[in-house]
Order: structure tokens, then C-alpha cells, then sequence
């Protein structure tokens, strides 16, 4: 079939672009306008692929697969499908579980039905290069995409950079249309802690001499 299908790591891409743009993967750190990133993943795959677009997949996690606010907002938006792994703490960390895999089977799904010639994968996740091959050999051109590295460096498997068809890059110009670091520089901005050696002395009562004289004061 002559169209295209977008398979998003959502995990991979905000995350990527909180790099990016804060300094930090935690996607806490950035703000979406989801339905400006959609209508552009959209323009993009199909110029890209120069193919209508079928859909858009948006693989996230969510705790106990519980849709966020934001999947509700994707889910009813036209052309999106979304599908949520588990997201597990550890360490002091969130991680996705099960969205490689999820991912992995779609791919491979609409690549045995013939159901694109083109599919965009927004991933870095070696995992899923078993399913590209799979794709490839089904005759479905892989393009790949990856967002802009905040070091300049590759945030992408190597294998999976190495074996797709095509490849592009997110910058940030393309990025900043639909995402922004939220701004902590205001008077409401969270004040770092102070030393604990600076907290000590803040706290200490003052001597009387300092009393006496503060109560001397007109």
C-alpha cells in the first residue's frame, strides 16, 4: 500500500528533547503542544516519504498502563493510535517497560500485512532492529529518525542508524515548534537549598550583643 505509517518512542523523543532544550532528559523539565508535534510528525513523514500518511502510533509508558492527560489528549486526535507500556520506578528513576516490545510487534504486524511501503521509526532503541530487518524484508523502506543530540553526538543505536534505509535528523528549529523548556528563571522558580555548612549559620540565634543592639535601634 502506497502510504506511510510513524511509529514514535515517546519515551525517546521527549526525553531527547528535554536534552536538548533543558539540559536533562526528564521530560518534567519541557512543556507539549501535542497536537502542534502531531500535525508535524504528519508534515513531515509525508514529505519525507512523499506518501499519505495511515497513522501515527505514540508508544508511551504510563504506571499500571493507566492513560496521563496527555494520552487521553493523543488518543482523540485524528490518525493516532496509542499504545502504553508499564512505567516502573527504580533507583530514583522512571523506566518504560514493554514499549521496545510493543513497538517491535507493530512493526512487524503492519510490515507482514503490507499495510505501508514507508514506515518512520522516532526511536534510538537497539531492540527494535530485529523488527526493521523484518520490515525491510517485507519490502517496506525504514526511514529513521532521530532527534537533535544536545552533545552533538549520536542518541541512537548505531545497528539501527547502520541498517535503515533513511535517516534524519529532528533539529532543534523543528523541535521548538511543539516543545519548550519550561522557564525557572522567575521570581516563583524553586531557589536551590543553601550549603549545609550556609544553612547552619543562617539558623543560629544571634548573639546578645547583636540583639542588644537591634533592640536599641529607633
Amino acid at each position: 500500500m502506497d502510504r506511510c505509517i510513524v511509529l514514535v518512542d515517546a519515551g525517546y523523543l521527549l526525553g531527547a528533547a528535554a536534552s536538548l532544550l533543558a539540559g536533562e532528559p526528564s521530560r518534567s523539565r519541557i512543556t507539549v503542544d501535542h497536537a502542534a508535534l502531531i500535525q508535524g510528525l504528519r508534515e513531515r513523514a509525508e514529505s519525507d516519504t512523499q506518501q499519505p500518511l495511515l497513522r501515527i502510533y505514540w508508544f508511551d509508558g504510563a504506571p499500571d498502563r493507566v492513560p496521563q492527560p496527555e494520552h487521553r489528549r493523543l488518543r482523540v486526535m485524528p490518525r493516532v493510535t496509542v499504545r502504553l507500556g508499564a512505567l516502573t520506578r527504580s533507583d530514583g528513576r522512571w523506566a518504560q517497560k514493554g514499549v521496545d516490545a510493543a513497538m517491535h510487534a507493530e512493526l512487524t504486524e503492519l510490515a507482514r500485512n503490507r499495510a505501508c511501503s514507508d514506515v518512520v521509526l522516532v526511536t534510538g532503541d537497539g531492540d527494535l532492529l530485529p523488527g526493521m530487518m523484518a520490515a525491510k524484508e517485507h519490502g517496506v523502506a525504514v526511514h529513521l529518525w532521530a532527534v537533535q543530540a544536545a552533545d552533538g553526538d549520536y542518541n541512537q543505536s548505531e545497528d539501527l542508524v547502520a541498517e535503515a534505509d533513511e535517516r534524519r535528523v529532528l533539529d532543534r528549529t523543528w523541535i521548538t515548534k511543539a516543545v519548550r523548556a519550561k522557564d525557572y528563571a522567575g521570581a516563583c522558580a524553586p531557589q536551590p537549598a543553601p550549603r549545609p555548612e550556609i544553612a547552619a549559620i543562617l539558623s543560629a540565634p544571634l548573639p546578645e550583643s547583636a540583639l542588644g543592639a537591634a533592640t536599641d535601634r529607633p
